[in-house]
């Protein structure tokens, strides 16, 4: 008789995030654990971070609003590492994590017109599809970042799981997306 194997239950890595006021990790500093709909009371503005566990989305504005620069775990001395336009991160919110990934996009919104199923990262969504205009999306597995341009470049808006009948629900002014990343807690 055999003895069964029984999986190793494993917590998920503590997610934690230091926020500096100063480049290169100086100045007043705050650990976060957690979501925080407005850092002000803690840090008057944002030059450098250490992600020490989980992936995070920071917001330039208060309550989860304005432009979003997603940082995952690693060192960022300086605020145009995460591809920050200036030094202002108002809020953050942890990134859930998920083992699962896929995305189908559409040309047209309420998920009408042509569409585009994605299970992986797109460096240049039109190499894949021939167009840049992502009018609605539903994300039906997993945590994506869209792009502004190709190859991970300009504004990032982060999509979960979810429907999105227009771009503007994702935050984007304009339907224009160059790439997507997938957000994987093994990266």
């Amino acid at each position: 008789m055999r003895w069964s194997q029984h999986p190793v239950f494993q917590e998920p890595p503590m997610e934690k995030i230091v926020f500096y006021e100063d480049r290169d990790f100086r100045g007043k500093s705050y650990d976060c654990k957690g979501d925080s709909a407005d850092l002000q009371g803690f840090i008057r503005r944002c030059n450098s971070v250490k992600v020490e566990g989980g992936w995070w989305v920071l917001y330039q504005r208060d309550n989860y609003n304005g432009y979003q620069y997603v940082v995952g775990p690693g060192e960022y001395n300086d605020h145009r590492r995460w591809m920050g336009f200036n030094d202002c991160v108002r809020s953050c919110r942890i990134i859930k994590h998920v083992t699962e990934y896929k995305l189908r996009l559409f040309d047209r919104p309420n998920f009408v017109g042509q569409s585009l199923e994605l299970t992986e990262n797109t460096k240049s969504i039109q190499e894949k599809w021939f167009r840049q205009e992502v009018q609605s999306c539903k994300v039906l597995e997993g945590s994506w970042v869209f792009f502004e341009h190709p190859n991970f470049c300009g504004r990032q808006y982060l999509l979960e799981k979810g429907e999105y009948r227009h771009h503007s629900e994702w935050g984007a002014l304009k339907s224009t997306v160059g790439s997507i990343r997938i957000i994987q807690y093994n990266q």
